[in-house]
């Protein structure tokens, strides 16, 4: 005689599940966990095995691999593609071969987002079609988006490059007052402690850069810097303009070092003559940062990102 018993699984319940049978063999309520379990993660790794992830550039089936208007200088390829879609074209991806592959489902949140850009759609070919689950920027270009666009800590949540170009305009600002303030010693330790929070925000807290740091920030962007440069879909216009970022960026992070120590010293200087003569070298040094290193990073970063098809890209 068989006996039931009720056992749930997830939040379904599966009835009358037989744990004696009339063979003689009795299925312990362990055995019968683990079939369940057995069951449920081959059904799993079976989902897993239909999901494929293509590379490409996202375009519309009007213009494809080529965008006509683009080409006549009226527009950019991502305003061209937008004025196809209203045209009632759909969203399709172009591989590294030129190849148009299409797209069944045309709702998904992101192809707006990405529309014209390099993307990787994760999805399943469905009457050869892609229907896409997940559409998302490249490796390569999500970590050029941290040096340059978002970044999840920073103020207002910007790029790590744009704070510190920012945090950079304001050490050298300060470093300017102090050499000005010269006959002055509280003057120049004021600013002095002004140039120490706009580099370090970790050394000072209070003052009038960002809170964030050039030293901080300059440390996040050559970081997904390289990140971007070994990442895939890193292209040869990446790895080459990146090599000049990255030499201005550790230049930067040896001159924040030097100008940290400086700062210090004019923060505990005794006399207006000592003080002085450091902050001219103080002044000299966060303008290398500023100028010499931090805007010449992003210039080059600039053009990264508009050979890239970045260019104001949507954060």
């Amino acid at each position: 005689m068989a006996k039931t018993s009720r056992y749930s699984v997830g939040r379904g319940t599966i009835h009358t599940i037989h744990t004696q049978f009339n063979t003689g063999y009795t299925v312990t309520k362990k055995t019968l966990g683990l079939i369940l379990l057995t069951c449920a993660t081959a059904a799993a790794f079976q989902d897993q095995r239909t999901q494929q992830v293509w590379s490409g550039r996202l375009s519309d089936s009007m213009c494809g691999a080529s965008h006509q208007m683009r080409a006549a200088g009226k527009m950019s390829e991502r305003e061209c593609l937008f004025e196809c879609i209203k045209a009632l074209a759909k969203y399709v991806l172009v591989d590294d071969k030129e190849q148009i592959i299409p797209i069944a489902n045309q709702d998904l949140g992101g192809f707006p987002l990405y529309a014209g850009r390099p993307v990787r759609i994760t999805g399943e070919m469905k009457n050869r079609a892609i229907l896409a689950a997940k559409v998302e920027a490249i490796p390569a270009h999500l970590h050029l988006g941290h040096v340059m666009t978002n970044w999840r800590d920073t103020p207002s949540n910007v790029g790590f490059l744009i704070v510190a170009v920012a945090d950079g305009k304001v050490a050298a600002i300060h470093a300017d007052l102090a050499v000005k303030s010269s006959n002055n010693l509280d003057e120049m330790k004021l600013h002095a402690v002004h140039v120490l929070n706009a580099l370090d925000s970790g050394i000072e807290q209070k003052g009038p850069g960002s809170g964030y740091g050039v030293k901080k920030a300059a440390t996040g962007a050559l970081q997904h810097l390289e990140f971007a440069v070994n990442a895939e879909g890193a292209s040869a216009n990446i790895k080459m303009l990146a090599m000049k970022v990255s030499a201005l960026l550790n230049d930067v992070l040896q001159w924040t070092d030097r100008a940290i120590t400086i700062a210090q010293k004019i923060r505990t200087a005794a006399s207006a003559p000592e003080a002085a003569t450091m902050a001219n070298e103080l002044a000299t040094l966060t303008k290398q940062i500023s100028e010499g290193g931090l805007q010449q990073a992003k210039t080059n970063m600039d053009l990264i990102m508009k050979r890239e098809g970045l260019e104001n890209a949507p954060r």
